[in-house]
């Protein structure tokens, strides 16, 4: 019966008209669908298109069984014969249930492309911004810094509005200079809105243009231009702020306390203080000394100012892990200098997450745990606090509760390299490979030259068995870095590279000129060698001096030679790890 059915199909030259509808809607999808994205049309706009083409089978399969184009034009086609009508019916259904069905799939991917969340990213449904760098318009180009700070002073203030979803600064920032459209950047932070502005510095008068915008269809909702005079600049950071949460959700903030506190009176401190959290940001050794220089002539100018001390706190701090400064030489000035913010406001998150860290150089781990939850109770929004928590609670082993930390701060601030990198850090110290690579790699795209991300990317492809992509990685990092190059030595090691490995650890060890190295990676590159006793002196001494790498001595791959011998427990139970 089958033969019968394809002749009849073949002489009523149905199979060349849905050959010739194939290829015109094939073509017509290759050229609708740049134009849709071209035009920014909604994403259903191509779903119903489909669902055109699906409509058109059936017509098309109907029309060629009718009719036939011939060279004397469209005719109807000639009646089948008698004795072979009942063939041709069957054809007919067959075909048409075919149409039908191929039309109702269209149907249901139409629905299923309408419906909430299958377009797309779609509106979160709580209120969510993220406010974009403020253009610096001013002609001093070096005024930037306050363009940066004003955004920043935003950021923190709105994140105090309870009920309001506000993406973290580094996200933020990682969109500055970049030609994309609102709706792109939308998707990518997952807001509902978008702030953007620009900032026009002259003299002592200052304007700010500020719009707010729709991220899903790109509509502006409200803006507004203010002009002042910058000795009220926490006036107009307070009014801006409540503008914004005012065009979002009204009741938010009726009879609200100010969202900005006029932390001190001189706005040249304040600006100054502005510019040393603009280098802060960038957590290399000069750019730390650079922001410390700031805040304290910051301080000269109002020895009042919080904010100012609990910046100078967090550039001692940091200025212990990202230099090569002795950590007994910063340290003591972090302490001063965080305990003095509390003194003065003791509401700042950001020296109680300072004090939390510091107590973890000094192996008070409870002390610090209760200064991150302090601080993470006072701004919940605070990405750098849950950071290093994650980090403390990945030294006490207690990985499930560090990795939701780590993703609680990826989730508030998507787009820091460092806070990828903790993440990364704390699945594999879990033991999840797969996932520790994803937020490398993650880290990578965010800050190539991320010396430690593509280190540790190499450890976790070590860790999955993966030995040459780990061989591989490892190859581009620098032994200019001791740190990095350390850790190279790991991973040739690791790999079964161990002639490699005892070769670099002896050049890295016996190369003059090559400036301090931690004792914590000295007593590495010795358990490479063999030279246990000289590693574990050189713990010790880690110990004393406070070396920042004993935070990790329960996950670092670093110490794994030497992890067999008692007197590793013994350090562990002076750390008050054991």
């Amino acid at each position: 019966m089958a033969l019968p059915l394809l002749a009849e199909l073949k002489r009523r030259r149905v199979f060349r008209a849905l050959l010739g509808y194939a290829i015109i809607a094939f073509a017509v999808l290759q050229i609708i669908e740049p134009i849709i994205h071209g035009l920014q049309l909604p994403d259903w706009t191509l779903s119903l298109v489909v669902v055109g083409i699906g409509i058109g089978f059936p017509l098309t399969l109907a029309l060629a069984w009718v009719f036939d184009l011939s060279a004397s034009g469209i005719e109807r086609t000639r009646p089948v014969p008698v004795e072979g009508s009942r063939r041709a019916s069957v054809a007919w259904l067959a075909l048409l249930a075919a149409g039908v069905a191929l039309l109702g799939l269209a149907v249901v991917a139409w629905h299923f492309a309408l419906r909430p969340g299958a377009r797309g990213p779609a509106a979160p449904s709580a209120p969510s911004v993220a406010v974009l760098p403020f253009v610096n318009m001013s002609a001093q180009k070096d005024d930037e810094y306050f363009s940066d700070g004003i955004t920043e002073e935003v950021i923190n203030a709105l994140a105090n509005v309870e009920g309001l979803r506000v993406v973290s600064r580094t996200s933020a920032f990682a969109f500055k200079g970049k030609n994309l459209s609102v709706r792109k950047i939308g998707e990518e932070l997952a807001v509902a809105t978008v702030l953007e502005g620009s900032v026009r510095r002259q003299g002592d008068d200052v304007r700010i243009v500020a719009q707010l915008i729709n991220a899903v269809d790109g509509y502006h909702l409200w803006s507004k231009t203010y002009d002042r005079k910058l000795e009220n600049v926490f006036a107009v950071e307070d009014e801006l702020a409540r503008s914004i949460t005012d065009a979002l959700r009204p009741q938010l903030l009726k009879q609200a306390p100010p969202l900005v506190g006029q932390a001190t009176a001189s706005t040249e401190a304040h600006d100054l203080y502005l510019r040393g959290r603009h280098f802060w940001n960038k957590r290399t050794t000069d750019d730390l000394k650079r922001a410390a220089a700031l805040f304290r002539q910051a301080l000269d100018l109002d020895p009042r100012y919080a904010l100012a001390h609990a910046g100078l706190a967090d550039s001692y701090a940091l200025l212990a892990e990202y230099s090569p400064v002795r950590p007994g030489d910063v340290l003591p000035q972090a302490a001063e200098h965080a305990r003095k913010a509390l003194e003065l406001d003791p509401a700042l998150a950001e020296p109680h997450a300072t004090v939390g860290l510091l107590a973890m150089s000094e192996y008070d781990w409870t002390a610090a745990e209760r200064e991150f939850k302090r601080a993470i109770e006072l701004r919940s929004a605070y990405a750098t606090a849950h950071q290093w928590y994650a980090l403390l609670l990945v030294t006490l082993g207690r990985l499930a509760e560090a990795r939701v930390q780590a993703e609680q701060a990826v989730q508030l601030d998507p787009a820091s390299p460092v806070v990828n990198n903790m993440l990364g850090l704390v699945l594999y110290a879990s033991g999840d490979y797969p996932r520790a690579i994803e937020a490398f790699r993650r880290t990578l795209e965010l800050e190539p030259g991320a010396a430690m991300a593509r280190g540790f990317l190499a450890c976790a492809y070590v860790g999955a068995g993966r030995k040459q992509e780990a061989l591989a990685e490892i190859a581009h990092v620098s032994d200019g870095d001791l740190d990095h190059a350390a850790l190279r030595a790991w991973v040739l090691w690791s790999a079964g590279e161990r002639d490699a490995a005892r070769q670099l650890a002896r050049e890295l060890l016996d190369r003059p000129g090559r400036g301090p190295m931690r004792p914590g990676l000295q007593a590495a590159l010795y358990a490479y060698l063999g030279e246990r006793d000289r590693a574990f002196a050189l713990l010790d001494r880690a110990y004393a001096e406070k070396d920042w790498s004993l935070r990790e001595v329960k996950v670092s791959p670093m110490l794994d030679p030497l992890r067999d011998d008692p007197r590793f427990a013994k350090l562990l139970k002076k750390l008050n790890l054991g």
